[in-house]
């Protein structure tokens, strides 16, 4: 009954609509809460949709520059007169984003984007905060190479420069100069690097990652499959190919997923995204590893969603920052109309602006009615719960035969 609930409330058809119904339903709903992508309302800081000259972005969740929150504080501030909150957000740097800090910061500026300089003040002003979590997460497997541990820590150097940096210096001068000494950054980057190793050796932290990088890549490997065999027919034959391996192999479907899948096989290598995927590609499973924490990442900005860093603040709103256009596409093809979560659970329930089911089935009335009969039925879904664990725990059975098909593929390709 509360998944229902939620449900009803999060695909409202205005804001007004929204805090209707969760006024009415907020006794049956402790500790629940919701962002709306909104016209009006409150500012989730800096973590919104930011242009900049050559193509960089800062990319949100949601497609407006304003949120509606629903929570039961809240709601009783709103009742009593103003709801005043604070929040906090931190925008990351996609590991693409990151890498770029350490030439620039060094001089070396002939191979960075036109628009470099111009992302990299706007990052150093005193009111940005930023993140290298995408580049510490896809790294943290790297730290047993000491050749490229070393790499490591000298991005993580210019990150903690970029930390705090001189921002009145840069703004008048255009130099780049940090606030601390020499052996005060190298202390912070060291300490950074020291809580990389804990990680590093905490068995569950890295099982839990890798568990979650790999299920995205199982994902692209079926994609791929699927679009290199060419064989499906059209592109709604190959979304319900691929809509049946995640409810029979997966027991889970992910919308954002799908929503990547459908565009994929109806564009096919005009998605940028899957530019690379090509039969002539021997890398093609390093390719799609890569893909993977792209997409991974923007499921991590949900996850991040569900927390608070900052005990004082009763919402967190990340962001992400990156120059790669491809991964830019992907995101605009799946804005958020709202997320829920249960404080304390770290489990969001994202829902899309705008019908999936229609997208899907190319609106296609009677496709779309196929859809919803067959994956989303009551049945459909208890029976993809009640074997979700254990296709879980198959997951590099699937793998490792999906790479067996992409090989037959191309048998050209090299292993991962």
């Amino acid at each position: 009954m509360k998944e229902e609930i939620i449900q009803l409330i999060a695909n409202s058809n205005s804001t007004q609509e929204a805090l209707h119904l969760y006024r009415m339903f907020k006794s049956m709903l402790p500790n629940c809460k919701f962002v709306f992508a909104a016209k009006h309302g409150a500012a989730p800081g800096l973590s919104i949709n930011h242009e900049f000259s050559a193509g960089a972005v800062v990319r949100s969740l949601f497609h407006t520059p304003k949120v509606l929150v629903l929570d039961e504080q809240t709601i009783e501030e709103m009742d009593s007169g103003r709801a005043t909150f604070p929040i906090d957000y931190s925008i990351s740097l996609d590991t693409q984003a990151l890498s770029y800090l350490e030439p620039y910061m060094g001089g070396n500026t002939s191979r960075l984007p036109k628009d470099f300089e111009e992302v990299f003040k706007f990052i150093a002003a005193d009111n940005v905060f930023v993140d290298p979590l995408p580049y510490t997460l896809e790294n943290m497997k790297n730290l047993s190479n000491p050749e490229k541990a070393e790499n490591i820590f000298k991005k993580i150097k210019s990150y903690e420069i970029l930390r705090d940096i001189d921002a009145e210096m840069l703004a008048a001068r255009g130099v780049v100069n940090s606030k601390l000494t020499d052996g005060e950054i190298e202390k912070k980057a060291q300490e950074s690097m020291a809580r990389m190793y804990m990680n590093l050796d905490d068995d569950n932290f890295m099982g839990t990652l890798s568990s979650r990088h790999r299920f995205m890549y199982c994902q692209l490997l079926k994609m791929a499959v699927i679009n290199l065999r060419n064989d499906l027919g059209t592109p709604f034959l190959k979304t319900r190919c691929f809509l049946d391996f995640c409810d029979q192999s997966l027991g889970s479907m992910g919308a954002r997923e799908m929503a990547v899948a459908k565009e994929y096989f109806s564009r096919g290598q005009e998605f940028r995204f899957f530019g690379k995927i090509q039969k002539n590609k021997k890398d093609i499973l390093k390719i799609l590893d890569g893909m993977a924490w792209d997409l991974w990442h923007v499921r991590q900005l949900e996850q991040n969603m569900t927390i608070t860093l900052d005990s004082r603040a009763r919402y967190f709103f990340p962001s992400l920052l990156t120059f790669d256009k491809r991964f830019v596409e992907v995101m605009d093809l799946y804005p958020l109309k709202s997320l829920a979560y249960i404080d304390g659970s770290s489990e969001p329930m994202p829902f899309y602006d705008g019908n999936l089911l229609s997208f899907l089935a190319d609106g296609e009335l009677e496709q779309e009615k196929e859809i919803e009969n067959r994956y989303y039925s009551i049945n459909a879904k208890e029976s993809r719960a009640a074997r979700r664990v254990a296709c879980q725990e198959t997951i590099e059975l699937i793998i490792e035969s999906l790479e067996g098909e992409l090989k037959q593929i191309v048998p050209s390709i090299e292993p991962l």
